[in-house]
């Protein structure tokens, strides 16, 4: 029962780190009223976020191995907390990009050292369900970071709000060092783990681990699906999908982010269910993994494939099948985990971490050049129009990154949820 209340704060923590990805675009207007600058610069600053994420991903696996989970995750909540508060008291542009910088750097090692602990206090084979649920609580924190967030900042404005947010995450943070403990036998309790018993190993030892990671080739493919799908994902969902939606089938954009919100929700609701399925129904990595990415591939090819748009009543489907089939990314946690050295878990998920926001940065910039490639100058009140044509262009660079996802998925090595780091 311990194991459950250890697990509940790190997951408020990635509940606020989730919502701090999405909070900039609910405040778009009134940040460029406060600062006068341009989208361009606001854009940069919405982007700190992925670049914290790749910058701190061996690093913040490295602190949540030499540190423990506990320690890494208070460190991150108060400088996530710090940066909330920075940013809502921001007299100027600067402090406020300082302030989301610290956001990012708290935010980036929240996940890993979270998962590092639930490695600790959880089996091998329940590893991929812990996983997806923490996936529904991130996705969760977003859609807190949308309406509940526009409310709250209509009542009390979004400095108050900020502020207010960065106390809430200080609270959380203190909660983390009095009542998560980073394995069983700090309750004097028997270990779950035995393999990972025993004290942390030095900062020397985990830098080795880096390059014994990084040189295992059965790393590689889990990570890259991961990168694929995720990064085709977030470049419909969170940037392209709503113009595509108005501007090719001219449907308001209220409409449009709902149907966005559909694809979130297949997120939500697979993420448990396909952890769930690879550790307590299949007992295999790879097949779900492979079944859920094929989904996903196949929804591309229908959003890509035909010479006229697909009609709008199979737009929200598809987008909630989209979701569904994105959800096979929890399984990748497991399978590049249990292929590891089970000493080095943080420097294992960080090492997860840093192609998956690389690829999501890269995507974004390359769907955006397809696009402005195939612009055919219209505008309409100062924003680009773009053709059918453009956004199935940019949309065959997404099928093609997640076909490329589901040839890397078939070439996971299946660990039948058990780790296997020393077998050839």
């Amino acid at each position: 029962r311990a194991r459950w209340w250890i697990i509940a704060v790190p997951a408020l923590l990635y509940f606020f780190s989730y919502f701090h990805r999405i909070a900039p675009v609910v405040v778009a207007g009134d940040l460029m009223r406060a600062f006068a600058v341009s989208a361009a610069a606001l854009g940069n600053l919405s982007a700190i976020y992925p670049y914290c994420f790749a910058a701190m991903a061996l690093p913040g696996g490295s602190l949540a191995d030499t540190l423990g989970p506990r320690r890494t995750l208070t460190l991150g909540a108060l400088t996530m907390s710090a940066g909330a508060v920075v940013f809502g008291l921001a007299p100027g542009f600067g402090m406020a990009f300082a302030g989301r910088l610290l956001v990012g750097l708290g935010a980036s090692v929240i996940l890993i050292s979270s998962l590092r602990l639930a490695a600790e206090w959880f089996r091998t084979d329940e590893f991929a369900t812990i996983s997806g649920w923490s996936q529904t609580v991130g996705s969760l924190g977003g859609l807190l970071g949308t309406t509940p967030l526009a409310l709250l900042v209509e009542g009390l404005g979004w400095r108050a709000s900020f502020v207010s947010i960065g106390g809430i995450t200080a609270l959380l943070a203190v909660a983390c060092f009095l009542l998560v403990r980073d394995h069983p036998s700090a309750l004097g309790l028997a270990p779950i783990n035995p393999v990972r018993s025993g004290p942390a190993p030095g900062l020397r030892a985990v830098l080795y681990g880096i390059p014994a990671v990084a040189g295992n080739w059965r790393s590689w493919p889990p990570v890259l699906t991961s990168a694929g799908v995720y990064g085709a994902f977030v470049a419909f969902v969170g940037l392209w999908g709503v113009p595509y939606l108005t501007q090719v089938y001219g449907i308001p954009r209220v409409r449009a982010s709902n149907l966005m919100a559909l694809a979130a929700m297949g997120l939500l609701v697979a993420s448990p269910l396909v952890g769930w399925a690879s550790d307590r129904w299949l007992g295999r990595r790879r097949p779900p993994l492979i079944a859920a990415t094929a989904l996903y591939v196949g929804v591309w090819a229908v959003l890509t494939l035909p010479g006229q748009p697909v009609p709008i009543e199979w737009v929200g489907p598809l987008c909630f099948l989209l979701g569904v089939g994105s959800g096979a990314v929890v399984v990748v946690f497991s399978c590049v985990r249990e292929v590891n050295d089970p000493r080095y878990v943080g420097v294992t998920l960080g090492f997860h971490n840093l192609p998956v926001f690389l690829g999501f940065a890269l995507t974004q910039w390359l769907t955006g050049v397809i696009l402005d490639a195939r612009w055919e100058g219209a505008l309409a009140a100062g924003t680009r129009i773009y053709s059918l044509g453009a956004y199935r262009g940019a949309f065959a660079l997404c099928l093609a990154v997640s076909a490329a996802s589901l040839i890397t998925a078939c070439l996971v090595t299946e660990t039948r949820c058990r780790n296997m780091w020393r077998t050839p």
